[in-house]
């Protein structure tokens, strides 16, 4: 790791012991501890989402096509998932409750991979012994377990905001995204290659074994969690009612959750079923490592490109003007997807791929930073829950919208100048439409009070090309005009309320 996160500038954010004992294995955290704690964030991290990806990715989609899932069932699937989301507060306030974020996260994160590993082999022993309600099963499974995964999120956040320091969050967010995409390139590639070498009559024993493979990375993110100190805090006996309506009251964050219910529902209308596209209309399911390659390879070079110098951008730039940038990208992935054909695939979902590992790691980690300093330290995991479930919720009313439309036209279709209209791509025009609708709407009402101050807040786009030597001198230059332009009183901080 480089410099600028080996020796932080701030001590992490520390919050008084409920006692002389802290409970649960916590302790205070010295700043030389933060250099080894943020390495085990990132390995932790690769190994999460290399879990994740193997889990929810192109082989899960195969494999729940195998047995039996049809475009409804996976909107079902998706919708009713993104609505489990709804434990994310509880979770948090139950943190608050026992004093302790690291166990609130432990055990429910621990059930998810668990539920989700007898869930895959469960449904396939069953669908290989003839049973008709195996992929009943794979989607009760999967609910419950990503139910017990949603009551662990929040806990994770607030665990996370007592630790990293505010200043450099956005710039370790970046590195840790860059090292997660390198890993799970290094697993999706070789299964994707494995997929193809096998015969068609092996294929869906093959992704049970690559789902189990992925549940030890899982297992393995959360031995190493364990060794991540936790900062002791008061536990509190808050009404947990008045405690999710606090952020829902709160005037100045309440433009946030409007972008993000538009932009979710915009988002998963076009969003949540496209890879059932790109496998039955575009021929991946007969080109897995294209398809693979396309969809997660190409994005994820873009991301471990691009993700540590858009963090370095998120704190120097400020939130409100990288989630611009993040989204306006973001926003034309839909329209991209409108140009493929199964000739052209691999190149088009592969471009938008790549669009879409740049510029929504920008948007994600503007947005990770802006809910977690929104509010004082003590209450970052309820303002993360409940952002996270106006998001989802309306996530999943556009994915069971989706699905609902999908059965609705089934193989209708007519031409027009050229391409073929039909669900998938009326659905895909939608959501192009509701996203760049949200984002020119929606964003500039937003408000957060970022911790940069404004001086250090001159332009962005150059600092994404500043490693190009003229482009580099032009902006060193233009900053400091900038700087030496600005009266004094641009000095005082900006920031976010009092105690973040």
């Amino acid at each position: 790791m480089s410099a600028d996160l080996d020796q932080p500038t701030s001590s992490p954010p520390q919050t008084p012991a409920a006692s002389a004992k802290p409970r649960f294995g916590q302790r205070p955290v010295a700043p030389g501890e933060l250099p080894l704690i943020m390495r085990k964030h990132i390995l932790t991290g690769a190994l999460g989402n290399a879990w994740g990806n193997l889990i929810t990715g192109i082989i899960f989609i195969y494999y729940g096509n195998a047995i039996g899932m049809t475009q409804l069932q996976w909107g079902l699937l998706s919708g009713i998932g993104s609505w489990m989301v709804l434990a994310q507060p509880f979770g948090a306030l139950f943190a608050e409750r026992i004093g302790t974020r690291r166990l609130a996260w432990f055990w429910p994160a621990l059930g998810e991979r668990v539920l989700r590993l007898i869930t895959i082999v469960g449904a396939y022993v069953l669908w290989r012994a003839g049973h008709p309600g195996a992929y009943l099963v794979l989607m009760t499974g999967i609910c419950v377990a990503t139910l017990s995964g949603n009551f662990a999120n929040a806990p994770w956040f607030g665990w996370l905001a007592t630790i990293i320091p505010k200043d450099v969050q956005g710039t370790f967010w970046g590195r840790r995204d860059s090292w997660i995409s390198v890993v799970v390139i290094a697993v999706s590639l070789p299964s994707g290659f494995i997929m193809d070498l096998i015969p068609e009559s092996g294929k869906l024993e093959a992704t049970v074994l690559i789902l189990v493979f992925a549940s030890l990375l899982g297992f393995s993110d959360l031995l190493i969690h364990r060794t991540i100190p936790e900062p002791p805090f008061e536990a509190t006996r808050k009404n947990p009612f008045q405690e999710i309506l606090k952020p829902l009251r709160d005037t100045k964050f309440r433009p946030w959750l409007a972008f993000v219910a538009s932009w979710n529902f915009g988002m998963s209308l076009g969003g949540s079923l496209c890879t059932l596209y790109f496998m039955e209309n575009l021929g991946f399911k007969n080109n897995l490592l294209g398809g693979m390659f396309a969809l997660n390879v190409v994005g994820l070079v873009g991301t471990s490109l691009a993700a540590r110098r858009m963090g370095r951008m998120v704190d120097r730039f400020g939130i409100r003007r990288m989630l611009l940038l993040g989204h306006s990208f973001w926003s034309l992935l839909p329209g991209i997807w409108l140009f493929a054909s199964p000739r052209s695939a691999v190149l088009v979902i592969g471009l938008a791929s790549l669009v879409g590992g740049m510029f929504p790691v920008a948007a994600n980690n503007a947005g990770v930073k802006l809910v977690t300093r929104f509010p004082a330290p003590q209450e970052a995991g309820i303002y993360m829950a409940v952002s996270t479930m106006v998001g989802s919720f309306c996530g999943g009313v556009g994915a069971i919208a989706a699905g609902t439309f999908l059965g609705i036209v089934g193989t209708w279709s007519f031409p027009v100048l050229g391409f073929v209209v039909s669900g998938f791509p009326i659905l895909f025009m939608l959501s192009f439409v509701l996203r760049l609708t949200s984002v020119i709407v929606l964003i500039p009402r937003i408000r957060p009070k970022g911790a940069v101050p404004e001086q250090e807040q001159p332009f962005m786009l150059p600092m994404f090309f500043e490693s190009l030597p003229g482009i580099n001198r032009v902006m060193r230059g233009r900053i400091a005009g900038q700087s030496a332009r600005r009266p004094a009183a641009h000095s005082q901080d900006s920031g976010l309320p009092p105690g973040s």
